[in-house]
């Protein structure tokens, strides 16, 4: 069995039968995001057709301002979540810092109801790695997982001590070097992270060129064995058994823990 932590799984339209094939004839476990309510209700029914979509409602940063008056219901929402994701803060791409205090509202929305049940969230933090690491230290939160870091080596090795995880998805790979904040900062994170909280993410179907999970996937596992001097076959273990360990403790995530052969 293979864990997709991070995957936007919704957006298979016209390929959505050959994902769905793909991710069950290769057994893939997929932690599947959203970025807004609708997302959310779409990939619910999605994963009512297979055991192998973990659901995960977020609202993603860079529409927080829309979404200021549905705090309530997305709260009332993100309590009955199994998972969440894709939340968090953006200072990278969002360049009106008018609209900051909008994404700690949402973000700390999420983070009551992940402190309530104890819930796994996926972060996105572009270029607000420190503020969401000071707002974390609010929280009574352990099951964190860092989606495509970009920031600095110094506040990596901060994450790491407080025992977050880390996603790591296509965009190390050589092809994206002239397009991707940092790459060179990311590639060097790529080695120091420690086996216990590593996790491995396609963001499907975003990175080019496969669509496929299976083959993107399979590319990520590929690129970071390299990186961190071993075998494809210790980073899929590991991803599998990490991911493993955050299901545990929840009862709601039982099915999820069988899937990966667990108990």
């Amino acid at each position: 069995m293979y864990v997709d932590t991070h995957n936007h799984f919704h957006k298979y339209v016209e390929d959505f039968d050959d994902a769905l094939e793909d991710i069950t004839n290769e057994g893939i476990l997929v932690g599947a995001v959203s970025c807004n309510i609708p997302e959310y209700e779409r990939t619910l029914e999605i994963a009512g057709l297979s055991d192998l979509i973990l659901p995960a409602f977020g609202v993603h940063p860079a529409v927080a301002s829309e979404h200021m008056s549905k705090l309530e219901s997305i709260g009332a929402i993100a309590e009955k979540a199994l998972m969440l994701g894709e939340i968090g803060l953006d200072h990278l791409y969002e360049e009106d810092a008018s609209k900051y205090p909008l994404q700690v509202d949402l973000l700390e929305t999420f983070l009551e109801a992940a402190q309530k049940h104890d819930t796994i969230m996926t972060l996105h933090v572009a270029g607000a790695e420190s503020e969401v690491l000071s707002i974390l230290d609010n929280y009574s939160v352990s099951r964190v997982i860092f989606h495509d870091y970009y920031g600095p080596l110094e506040l990596a090795n901060k994450i790491i001590d407080r025992g977050f995880f880390y996603s790591f998805d296509r965009s190390y790979r050589d092809e994206y070097k002239s397009e991707i904040p940092g790459w060179e900062e990311r590639r060097k994170i790529s080695a120091i992270v420690p086996d216990d909280l590593m996790l491995v993410e396609t963001d499907g179907p975003n990175r080019p060129p496969s669509r496929m999970p299976s083959v993107s996937l399979r590319e990520v596992i590929e690129n970071l064995a390299v990186l961190r001097s071993t075998t494809p076959e210790e980073v899929s273990d590991r991803a599998r058994s990490n991911f493993l360990r955050l299901l545990r403790g929840d009862s709601r995530l039982s099915k999820f823990r069988r899937t990966l052969g667990g108990q």
